[in-house]
């Protein structure tokens, strides 16, 4: 794909959908590949859904799983994480779960890349045609989730089947689990990335596997007038005639 086409396709998820935020563009390095010219690594710690929101601002980032400062970031791309963290007393202690084991249950079942096979995960906005996306990240109201997802059953009728993660959301949830499922994932966001970003409460994420994305847009192209259709609220304006302009 090339870094016209990423532009290309940029323009029209935030045309057709109309997106506030910049879809984002995820790589992940493996061990021995160099960071490409124009990435950054940050010279402080932190949070992959911090990176992600960077990178919503025009930023193009190169951040090491060593170096990520979110308690369960560093698990979900292969890098060690605190004994704390693993024990699940960290999150027990944040009143997230009854008690630690409930918390390694969960944070267990979380997707994950193997261990020691990346070296730096990459985040740039897709526009920026930089890299080939693993993965596509949005930031977008429940409602453009609804036209993500519908992309992925237009053409055989299947089911999308969502893992929901409550923790390590953007990180293992969206980047990795999109990823290795090559499935169109969404998530909710999780204790992390709401309190360390500036992600609103109508907010969700979708995540969109790079060798899916032409085909996506494609499709929401196809789909514009359902789209339509839907947001102009002609029936339910047709059933309920008093409530014509939000009276």
């Amino acid at each position: 794909m090339s870094p016209l086409d990423q532009r290309e396709i940029s323009r029209k998820l935030i045309e057709t959908l109309g997106i506030e935020k910049a879809p984002v563009v995820v790589k992940f390095l493996r061990p021995g590949e160099s960071v490409p010219e124009g990435f950054s690594v940050p010279q402080r710690r932190m949070r992959f859904c911090q990176a992600v929101m960077e990178a919503t601002w025009g930023k193009a980032l190169a951040v090491q799983p060593t170096e990520m400062a979110c308690g369960p970031g560093p698990g979900s791309f292969g890098a060690p994480v605190k004994e704390k963290v693993f024990k699940g007393e960290v999150h027990h202690a944040l009143g997230l779960f009854e008690k630690p084991e409930a918390a390694v249950r969960c944070l267990s079942a979380n997707t994950k890349m193997m261990p020691g096979s990346v070296s730096y995960v990459l985040v740039a906005p897709l526009e920026s045609g930089m890299v080939e996306p693993d993965v596509v990240i949005l930031r977008v109201s429940p409602e453009q989730a609804m036209w993500l997802c519908q992309t992925w059953t237009y053409t055989e009728g299947h089911h999308l089947k969502i893992d929901l993660q409550t923790e390590a959301c953007v990180c293992s949830g969206i980047a990795v689990s999109t990823y290795l499922k090559n499935e169109i994932q969404i998530g909710l966001g999780c204790y992390g990335s709401r309190s360390a970003t500036d992600m609103e409460p109508g907010e969700m994420l979708v995540g969109i596997p790079g060798k899916l994305l032409e085909r996506t847009v494609e499709i929401l192209t196809r789909m514009s007038k359902p789209l339509s259709d839907s947001r102009s609220k002609r029936v339910f304006i047709e059933a309920y005639p008093e409530k014509r302009g939000g009276t």
